[in-house]
């Protein structure tokens, strides 16, 4: 009988190691300004579109405004979180490279939205 406690106490650690997991009792994603429509834009050129676009592609907080959580490891009580739509996601990026307003990207914009998004 002595020999089997280490070996179940084995067991139990390998378990908890090899077969983690997490459970969730409420859980919530919020989509801000879903309905918004896509915003016209036209672009300088295809480098000017490729640039924006990837800039946008890879920006961090990918629309996430925050939310919040309640918890205990491995068993989360209560989770909300709220998100941006795509299109207003990508509205929001075209007023903040667009610079002058006028509906064209230049490349010159393009490159300077890259850089403050840390993209480039």
């Amino acid at each position: 009988m002595r020999i089997y406690r280490p070996a179940a106490a084995v067991a139990t650690a390998g378990a908890c190691v090899l077969l983690p997991g997490c459970l969730t009792l409420f859980s919530k994603t919020e989509v801000v300004r879903a309905e918004e429509t896509r915003r016209p834009v036209r672009f300088e050129n295809a480098q000017a579109a490729e640039t924006f676009n990837k800039a946008l592609k890879d920006k961090d907080n990918d629309g996430n405004l925050g939310g919040a959580c309640f918890g205990v490891p491995f068993v989360t009580l209560y989770a909300r979180q709220k998100k941006l739509g795509d299109n207003a996601r990508f509205n929001d990026a075209v007023g903040r490279c667009d610079t002058d307003q006028d509906g064209l990207i230049t490349g010159h914009e393009a490159d300077i939205f890259a850089k403050v998004c840390g993209c480039d």
